[in-house]
C-alpha cells in the first residue's frame, strides 16, 4: 500500500470569532476564542489519514507545552504517524480571525517551520518509494521544499504541492510537481493572471493543475483536458482549513487507488462540509463521513461539466 508523506508545519491555532473583520487601526471584540491544533502540514496529514490512507507527518515543533498539545491532538488518528522534529524555536502559532459568514484572515509564525534545513528535508524523504505521495506546502523555506521535491522525485514518489502560502517564488518548483493545488488567487500569481489558469499551471511545469474555487468547486487540468467539479450549496460558518481538507482528502484518496476525478469530487464535498463547522482541525470530516462522501461521489454530482 502506498503512503502519503507530509513534510510541513504544525501550529497551535488561536481562533477569534468576530462580527466583522476590523478595518486598519480598528479594534473589535471577539465573541469567542478557541485554541486547537492546526498548520497546513498537520491539517493535510489529518485529512489524508481520514480517507484510510497510511500517512506520515514530519513537522518541526518546539520543546514547549504547545508541542505537547499538538501531539495529543493526533492521539486518535489511527492511520497517522507523526515525526516531531523538536528544535530550539518555539512551536509556531497562527492567529485566525473569523467573521460572521465565514470570511477569515490568518497570520502565522514560521520560525519553527523555517528551521528545517535542505539536508534534513532530503534525509526525511529517504524512506519514500515508488507509489508513495510526497505532499508539500509553502510554510517551509524555499530551499528545504526544493530539496524535498527533488529527493521525492529521485525516489519515484509523486510530488504534490499545495501552493499556500506563497511566501517565496514557487515558479521553479512547479516543474518538480506531478500535481499542483492552488486557489484562484495563488494560481493568478503563479500564472501572471492567465485567462486559463489550469492550462497555464501545466505550461509552467506542473503535471496536473488543480484550482480550488471556494463555493464554486474546483477545476482540474490535465494533459487529457479539463473538468470542473461543482461544490454542494452549504451554509458557510468558517472557511479556515477548508483548503487543507481539500488537499489532504485528495491526496489520501489518490494514494489508495481512487481516480483523480472521484478523488477531487470527494475532496470538494469534504471541504464544503468543513466550512459548515467552526475552527480548523475540529471541523474536519470524520473517517466515516469521508467514506460516505466517497460513496456519494461515485454518482455524478449535479453541475459537473467537462471540457
Amino acid at each position: 500500500m502506498s503512503r502519503v508523506f507530509v513534510l510541513g508545519n504544525a501550529t497551535v491555532d488561536q481562533v477569534h470569532c468576530v462580527e466583522r473583520l476590523p478595518a486598519p487601526g480598528e479594534t473589535v471584540l471577539a465573541s469567542s476564542i478557541a485554541r486547537c491544533a492546526g498548520g497546513k502540514g498537520l491539517n493535510q496529514a489529518v485529512a489524508a489519514a481520514r480517507t484510510g490512507a497510511r500517512v506520515t507527518l514530519a513537522a518541526p515543533v518546539g520543546r514547549d507545552p504547545d508541542a505537547a498539545l499538538l501531539a495529543q491532538s493526533l492521539a486518535g488518528e489511527a492511520e497517522l504517524e507523526a515525526l516531531w522534529l523538536a528544535g530550539d524555536a518555539p512551536t509556531d502559532l497562527s492567529s485566525i480571525w473569523v467573521a460572521e459568514g465565514g470570511e477569515n484572515v490568518i497570520v502565522s509564525s514560521a520560525g519553527c517551520a523555517r528551521s528545517i534545513t535542505p539536508e534534513q528535508a532530503m534525509r526525511l524523504c529517504d524512506t519514500l518509494v515508488p507509489g508513495d505521495f510526497l505532499l508539500l506546502q509553502g510554510n517551509l523555506s524555499a530551499q528545504a521544499t526544493h530539496a524535498a521535491a527533488e529527493a521525492g522525485r529521485a525516489r519515484g514518489a509523486s510530488c504534490v504541492l499545495n501552493t499556500a502560502p506563497i511566501a517565496w517564488d514557487m515558479h521553479a518548483l512547479l516543474r518538480l510537481c506531478d500535481i499542483v493545488i492552488a486557489n484562484a488567487g495563488e494560481a493568478a500569481i503563479l500564472t501572471a493572471g492567465a485567462a486559463d489558469v489550469g492550462k497555464a499551471l501545466r505550461a509552467r511545469g506542473a503535471g496536473t493543475g488543480i484550482v480550488t474555487l471556494g463555493p464554486r468547486g474546483a477545476l482540474i487540468s490535465t494533459e487529457a483536458g479539463q473538468a470542473t467539479i461543482a461544490a454542494p450549496q452549504v451554509e458557510t460558518v468558517d472557511t479556515a482549513g477548508a483548503g487543507d481538507v481539500f488537499a489532504g482528502t485528495l491526496v489520501g484518496l489518490l494514494s489508495t487507488g481512487h481516480p483523480l476525478g472521484l478523488a477531487t469530487q470527494t475532496a470538494v464535498a469534504a471541504a464544503s462540509l468543513s466550512v459548515t463547522r467552526r475552527n480548523t482541525m475540529p471541523s474536519f470530516p470524520t473517517r466515516s463521513e469521508i467514506a460516505s462522501l466517497l460513496e456519494r461521489g461515485r454518482r455524478p454530482m449535479p453541475g459537473s461539466a467537462h471540457a
